[in-house]
């Protein structure tokens, strides 16, 4: 990755803020504290159903380093980014901090984290994927994969079963399935994220279907969006948006409602996600999956980083976590705790979870071929050509415009933006 350069984080000048455990200060009581506790900072310590078993996972971490105490910092995620960048501009912050992917551009232009090179080098960790590529900057590792959400195609079998349809390996498979679940049972075929109402998470659904047709947003130099590919990509999406077994005008919450109910065949989605969906209605034993039905192979992914606040007072203490945390049973511990997301080595979860939700298979098959979509060479953009593309898009499903003119005229646009 190559980041261009971003507006900065705000300098916060006037008031110091005095977190304990985190950067910033220069008395001795500070000094003391800092090296002794380091804070580690994710929304996911406020999430009700894992974020006290997270915490408990990553203090193990203690007990090789019993003169370290792990202080959680717990952020909303709606506040995280903001929060972060008014501490980092105060020389303030957590010392170890997960980073969502669309954030990390921003933070790696500001210099804000910390080199991870000699971390790898000296924690040699067993398989890490090579995701873990996304988070270096010139050369310079500045973070690793914390949790990587991947996506595949999923089904309902009793549903693909009563309407006497086989799973898709095709997009013309997935037309003719949808639309014979939908003729034959009365439920929604197929649905995925499709309007501008949802346009960030749908960037990152969308960017599956041209990553599976050998698409890309640029070549890392200049951008590609109008490429054959990505102009190919579009037109199966819409003949997939136009076929009758698709829950048109259908967002995230409703058709995911749906498979829940039982009242959804098929869809495209990530793994956390299909995890919130299994229950008395459509349990475990009863989802399908398979890596996406798209010739090229290719998808996308949900990323988050973890990194090294840069003017942390406990580098040393803040690497030492990074090197356990990539150590085998650190790894299998996060896998069972973030599962079913992948994490930075190809450790897989326990054999328990993973016989109980055996649709998960298919979800980290498909994470060997995911790409991130911050457009590289164009990150600190890629916020505002992701509208310009998406816009462009809808215009395809709704207004009637080609592929090619749509495609064409975001390139256009998203030139403009950048030159």
């Amino acid at each position: 990755m190559k980041v261009l350069k971003t507006v900065p984080i705000a300098a916060v000048a006037v008031v110091a803020l005095a977190l304990s455990g985190c950067a910033g200060g220069g008395d001795e009581a500070a000094e003391t504290t800092a090296a002794s506790t380091l804070s580690v900072a994710t929304w996911q310590f406020l999430e009700p159903t894992r974020g006290d078993a997270l915490f408990d996972t990553i203090n193990g971490f203690t007990a090789d380093n019993p003169d370290v105490t792990l202080e959680k910092v717990e952020i909303a995620r709606a506040d995280y980014e903001k929060t972060l960048s008014t501490q980092f501009g105060a020389g303030a912050g957590p010392d170890v901090f997960v980073i969502p992917d669309a954030y990390f551009p921003q933070l790696a232009d500001a210099g804000l984290l910390e080199p991870l090179d000699d971390v790898v080098s000296a924690a040699d960790p067993t398989g890490l994927r090579s995701i873990n590529d996304n988070y270096a900057v010139d050369g310079s590792q500045l973070g690793l994969v914390w949790e990587v959400v991947p996506y595949s195609l999923f089904w309902n079998t009793d549903i693909l079963t009563a309407a006497g349809v086989e799973p898709p390996t095709t997009v013309d498979e997935l037309i003719t399935a949808a639309a014979t679940i939908t003729e034959t049972t009365g439920k929604t075929g197929f649905s995925v994220r499709h309007q501008m109402n949802e346009e960030t998470p749908w960037w990152t659904d969308q960017s599956n279907w041209e990553f599976g047709y050998g698409g890309e947003w640029s070549d890392g130099e200049n951008l590609t969006i109008d490429s054959a590919e990505n102009v190919e990509a579009v037109e199966a999406f819409k003949s997939v948006y136009d076929s009758p077994g698709f829950g048109k005008g259908q967002d995230a919450s409703t058709y995911r409602s749906a498979f829940a109910a039982g009242e959804l065949g098929m869809s495209i989605d990530n793994s956390s996600a299909v995890m919130t969906l299994v229950g008395d209605a459509v349990p475990a034993d009863k989802i399908g999956s398979a890596v996406l039905p798209f010739p090229e192979g290719g998808s996308a992914y949900a990323g988050f980083a973890i990194g090294i606040n840069a003017n942390s007072e406990n580098k040393e203490a803040a690497k030492d976590f990074i090197k356990w945390m990539l150590s085998d049973d650190a790894q299998q511990s996060l896998a069972d705790t973030l599962f079913p997301s992948a994490i930075a080595t190809e450790v897989d979860a326990s054999d328990e979870l993973l016989s109980a939700n055996p649709w998960v298979g298919a979800f980290h098959e498909q994470v060997n071929n995911a790409s991130s979509v911050i457009i590289a060479g164009f990150e600190a953009d890629t916020s505002a050509i992701r509208t310009i593309v998406l816009t462009q898009i809808e215009r395809v499903l709704t207004e009637g415009v080609s592929a090619e003119d749509a495609l064409a005229e975001a390139q256009k646009q998203s030139e403009a933006l950048t030159q």
